[in-house]
């Protein structure tokens, strides 16, 4: 069965060239090339209009979808991932706040413990916060977990072996030398 995709008449063909060719946003050039393609070829299938434009039927959905609800100003509307402010617990400007207190201590050699970080978000915030995002707050700001290699527990008594056999084995090279030769 075809699935025809019809576009709301929101602007007309010369204003969405205009906005195609205005953009200087890559993704909002692709997004209004899609419109454009659709608006110039109506009653095609979704299956042909992905293949014209080498995109995902899911994102073509999406583009047609938000450009009925939206109209002109969809492209501001659209959003594929990433920090959304709404949802977000502090800003961004906030959380460099918060971390610039211990980068001092951090830079010099000093511990940052998770514990003592989730009271300071908590008590910011006023409410309890998961793991999850203090691992993330960390890792937006390039934060990261440096700790000294670990050793095997008996891996002193190996080295011991082992400069043990460099100052014996020039001798006992000679020696087995000796031996061989009659």
């Amino acid at each position: 069965m075809k699935r025809v995709v019809a576009l709301k008449p929101h602007l007309s063909v010369e204003q969405i060239r205009e906005r195609l060719y205005g953009s200087k946003n890559g993704h909002h050039a692709s997004y209004w090339q899609l419109i454009l393609t659709i608006s110039l070829n109506p009653g095609k299938s979704t299956k042909e209009y992905c293949g014209y434009l080498g995109i995902s039927d899911t994102k073509f959905y999406h583009v047609v979808s938000f450009y009925n609800q939206h109209g002109a100003l969809f492209c501001e509307a659209l959003q594929w991932g990433g920090r959304r402010e709404k949802r977000c617990l502090l800003s961004v400007e906030q959380e460099e706040t918060l971390l610039q207190s211990w980068e001092a201590t951090a830079l010099e050699g000093g511990v940052l413990v998770a514990k003592q970080l989730r009271q300071a978000v908590e008590q910011k915030i006023g409410h309890r916060v998961s793991d999850d995002y203090l691992w993330d707050l960390l890792k937006r700001h390039g934060w990261r977990k440096k700790t000294p290699r670990p050793e095997h527990p008996r891996a002193a008594a190996v080295k011991e072996k082992r400069e043990a056999f460099k100052k014996k084995f020039p001798t006992s090279l000679k020696d087995k030398e000796q031996r061989q030769s009659p």
